[in-house]
């Protein structure tokens, strides 16, 4: 992780901003800075592998695809590169969202103010279900990069709807090399067998969070499910290797 180089990259897409109008690269925010994170040379983003397109490969000929929402329209491409392929999915996290109006008129912004509950790395899951055939694949690998955006919204919008997201620092970021990673983001000393709201508890993340990623784990065969405790399941733990 480079927070420096990140910070740098959010810095120069800021620049390109012009009044009347966010995002002139042709692209929302976030993915144009991660995707620059990724791979720095621009000959090695947007590049055709075989009849898709690719957000970025790197000089060890990696796969990037950058990913801010639901994996499902990845299939049919991740189908195809995974078939020759090292890929690397970017599914980013936001830890802290300060949110600002845009008046459209003058290009005035309102003062910050933080928005939302703070995301982690457990995220990724919630979107893990719709690539589920993939997730056994050797060449498959995750990173959660954890970011502090800033989301804008256009002033006199009704419904609030954001056009824009910002990144401005990269606080943290989660590598799965493989499924069998997953188990990294379980705190230790849990006991055995546990419980849903005992790892929440423990790693300090939102027991709905917890629940499903303790839902792909276990259909992974990263953990079992034991029986029941009251209404809820138990689970444990694989032996150490």
């Amino acid at each position: 992780m480079d927070a420096e180089r990140f910070r740098f990259l959010c810095e120069d897409y800021g620049e390109l901003e012009r009044p009347g109008g966010i995002g002139v690269m042709g692209e929302k925010g976030v993915h144009a800075v991660l995707k620059r994170y990724y791979q720095p040379q621009v000959g090695g983003q947007e590049i055709r592998v075989g009849r898709f397109v690719a957000d970025a490969v790197t000089g060890d000929g990696c796969v990037v695809e950058v990913q801010t929402g639901s994996f499902a329209p990845m299939r049919k491409k991740l189908a195809a590169f995974l078939e020759r392929y090292e890929v690397v999915v970017v599914h980013p996290a936001y830890r802290t969202r300060w949110v600002r109006t845009v008046d459209p008129a003058t290009g005035e912004l309102s003062p910050r103010r933080r928005c939302g509950r703070p995301e982690t790395p457990w995220k990724l899951f919630y979107q893990l279900s719709s690539i589920r055939e993939f997730l056994g694949r050797p060449n498959l690998h995750f990173r959660v990069p954890v970011l502090e955006v800033q989301e804008l919204r256009r002033k006199g919008d009704r419904r609030g709807a954001r056009y824009e997201r910002i990144p401005s620092a990269l606080l943290e970021e989660a590598v799965f090399q493989t499924t069998r990673d997953f188990l990294t983001l379980l705190p230790p000393g849990l006991p055995a067998p546990f419980t849903c709201a005992e790892a929440a508890r423990a790693a300090g993340v939102p027991a709905e969070d917890v629940r499903m990623g303790l839902y792909m784990m276990n259909l992974l065969g990263l953990v079992q499910r034991t029986g029941r405790r009251g209404s809820a399941y138990l689970y444990q733990l694989p032996p150490a290797e």
